[in-house]
Order: C-alpha cells, then structure tokens, then sequence
C-alpha cells in the first residue's frame, strides 16, 4: 500500500538483519496465539450452539470455559495478536521494498480483520460472563423455575434475550473474522516467496487462484486445531494445577479429557501432511539446505507431539501434558523458521540491491552534512553579512528569506555560492566576494538556512 511504503526507507545490513529477528520473534508470539485464539473460537461456538439447542450444560460450560482459558483477555488479545501482527507487516513491508507485488497489502488487511475479530471475540467472553452473573440472581430469588417467568422483571427477561442473541453473533462473527485474518495472511506470507514471479499477484483475486496460499491456509487451519486441542489439556489439567476443583466433576473432567485430547491428536495426526504438501508448493528460487534442514526438524518434533498426546489419550498419562504442549511449541518454531529461511532466500537479491540503495542514501546525507565546530555562523553574519542583508527586508541584497529557500536546504551548495558568489537578481548589484574560509562559509551557510527554516 502506497501509505506504507511511504513510511518505511532502503535499510543496511544491520538493519536488515535486525528486522529478521524481530520478524522471526514477532511470529513465534503471533502464530501459537492466533492458533489458540482462532480454533478456541472456532470449537467454543460450536459447543456452545450445540449446547444450546439440545438444552446440555456441560457442552455450555465447556463452551466457556474454552474461551475463558484460550482468549484470556482483551490486553492478552491486543498484545500477543493484534501487536505482533503489525510488527509482521511493517517488517514485510521493509524488507519487500518497493517490491510492485500484493504480500504487504494482504497483511495489512489482515492486520485490520484482526482488529476487528479480537473486538468480537472479547464481547463473545463477555457474554458468558454477564450471563453467569443473571443465573446467580435467579439462584439468590430462590425462585422456582416456573415461577422465574413470571415473577421476574420483564425488563431483565428482555436482556437475557438479547444478551443470547449476542452471544451467537459475537461468536460467529468473531470466527469469520479469524477466518478471513488466517486467509490474507497466509496469502501475505505465501506470495513474498514467489520473487520470479511477483508480476502476476497484483490484485486478491489472483491471491485465491493460488495453491500456495490455499495449502497454507489449511496448514493454519489444522495448526490452530493442534494447538487448541493441546492448549485445552495445558491449561485445563497442567497450567498452575489445571481449573480449580475440575478433578471433583469426574463427569466434566473426563468429557474435557476425552474431547481435548482427540482435538489435539487429531490436528498432530494431519500436521505432517499439510507440512509436506506446503514444502512442495515452495518454489524453487526460495529453497536452500537451511530450508530442507528446518523442515526435517518440523517433522521430527511433530511425531514426537503425537508420541505425547497418543500417551495422554491411551494410556491416559496427564503427566505428558507440558511435554505435548512444549514441543508443539518448538514446532511451530522450527516452522517458522524453515519459512523464514524460504523468504529469505526468494528474497536474497531484493535485499541486496535494498542495502545498495540504503548505502547510497547515506553516502547522500553524508555529502549534505558539514562540521561547523569552533566556527560561529551567527557571529560572522553579523559582523560581515548584516551590512547589506536582512532577512524579511530590502537592504543592499536582496532579503534572506526569499533567495535562501532556493538553495532547498542545501549546506554544501550555498556555502559553495558564498565562497564564489554569482549575479542571480537583476535588480540587485553583483555581490563582492566576503573572502570567507570554507569552513566559515560553511557555518554561514547552515546559519542561514536554519534561521529561515525557523530552526
């Protein structure tokens, strides 16, 4: 997008290698965050429309408790998600240069879609939590069922009603949202390796014609459902002794046990195949030894996640739980840096010729900077210059504050016109040369400008 480019410049080495770990860590926060926050939506409205319908409690619970433990909160959302994904864009943004190709507009309108759902994922946590605290006053009233109906206030009767229906939408919404987020971004990053090619992804369209962008999307889908499904058993059974009393409702705890862990087995089981279907749409310019080593590491971690949770499952051994979910993470790490090595390459001669560029702009600024130390500009003005000039007046020259801004900020160009001054005004006698040292004419020089820039 033309706003962005017009925010970032040309970067050195340096930078460029800073950027690459600041994108590689912004990606280790975003990736497992999205993945619990996007598959924690996704199987929360779906428990709780269930629920609802067949009148279950325990799936409404669930339900809860799901989006409870996975969104945690609004500054939890704002800062692993919405920050991280603005950090992925900028830094795209600067590496891709000036790059005519879609990849940074894509994560831009991601970035937005995130914004949004994360605003809608918090107002679907909320509604459980104000609808918990109306079943608490119905339970104070010491009402009987049939007598709620009647002998509660119509007003707090018609808020439940849209508090409901609030709660099915936010959901919903929240989940396309997610879904929408997870396609442009995997078309953002899916695209950038295509460096040979970049002329024919111009527009969104020609990002969902390509099979790149598809098989990344559903190795995000599949990720996320991973990464839920084994962030449920973390949080719910290991994370500081699990949910306080779960172990007393044996009921709830091995209905959570049992859908937690097939979630998870499930989504590790179908991981390394949308691995290797997305290692095999990586196109030849983006591919190097680092690439194939990362991606060997990724599968090796996978099958040692299904190990663990296959020992949670079957042998109902909940002591693998932080294991499962420690690996799972160096997963995602190995993942993300076998993709990062892949853009890097695609991106290897692009870079160059953006540390060529940025070295020239310093070679630039360089030539317009001076050094004015032990020289004062002002001092030498007014004991040499001010006899025939002002700034915003007609003296003997012309006034300041009309010939300087021609020089456009120039130092260099107008000490040289001070030491070597030419007839410019016809109307104005031929200025005598003052006879200045260079580095007094320098000094000069940068007086002037700042005083009419209002420095």
């Amino acid at each position: 997008m033309d706003f962005l480019d017009n925010l970032v410049i040309p970067a050195t080495t340096q930078h460029l290698n800073l950027l690459k770990i600041i994108l590689v860590m912004s990606m280790l926060i975003f990736i497992p965050f999205f993945g619990m926050i996007f598959g924690g939506t996704a199987f929360s409205v779906i428990f709780n429309a269930y629920g609802r319908k067949r009148k279950n409690a325990l799936f409404i619970r669930f339900a809860k408790d799901i989006i409870d433990k996975l969104a945690i909160n609004r500054f939890v959302g704002v800062g692993l998600g919405l920050i991280p994904l603005l950090a992925i864009t900028f830094c795209y943004a600067q590496l891709m240069f000036e790059v005519k190709v879609i990849s940074v507009s894509l994560l831009f309108v991601s970035t937005l879609f995130m914004a949004l759902a994360i605003n809608f994922v918090y107002s679907y946590q909320n509604t459980f939590q104000i609808e918990l605290l109306i079943e608490t006053f119905k339970d104070i009233t010491g009402l009987k069922k049939h007598e709620l109906e009647t002998k509660i206030p119509e007003d707090i009767v018609d808020y439940e009603f849209d508090l409901m229906n609030t709660n099915s939408n936010s959901g919903l919404y929240a989940f396309v949202l997610l879904v929408l987020t997870a396609v442009f971004f995997a078309g953002g990053t899916s695209i950038a390796l295509f460096s040979d090619n970049y002329e024919y992804f111009q527009n969104i369209a020609q990002m969902f014609l390509s099979g790149a962008t598809l098989l990344n999307f559903l190795f995000l889908v599949v990720l996320s459902i991973t990464v839920t499904g084994s962030s449920i058993l973390f949080f719910f059974f290991y994370w500081q002794g699990g949910i306080h009393d779960l172990e007393k409702d044996k009921e709830y705890y091995n209905f959570v046990k049992k859908i937690g862990g097939n979630i998870a087995f499930t989504g590790a089981a179908l991981l390394p195949i949308f691995l290797f279907f997305t290692f095999i749409m990586i196109p030849n310019v983006a591919l190097s030894g680092t690439v194939f080593t990362y991606t060997g590491l990724s599968f090796v971690s996978i099958l040692i996640l299904c190990n663990f949770l296959y020992a949670v499952i079957k042998n109902k051994d909940m002591k693998y739980i932080g294991a499962a979910f420690y690996v799972l993470i160096l997963s995602i790490g190995f993942t993300i840096m076998k993709n990062q090595a892949a853009f890097g390459t695609a991106s290897y001669k692009h870079l160059a010729a953006i540390n060529l560029a940025a070295e020239e702009l310093e070679k630039e600024k360089k030539s317009k900077t001076i050094s004015t130390a032990g020289v004062d500009g002002e001092e030498i003005f007014t004991r040499i210059c001010s006899a025939c000039h002002k700034f915003d007046a007609k003296l003997v020259g012309p006034p300041y504050n009309q010939t300087v801004p021609t020089f456009n900020g120039d130092v260099k160009k107008l000490s040289a016109w001070i030491q070597n001054p030419t007839k410019v005004f016809p109307d104005y006698p031929p200025m005598p040369n003052p006879g200045l040292k260079p580095k007094e004419a320098d000094a000069v020089a940068k007086y002037l400008i700042d005083k009419v820039a209002g420095k």
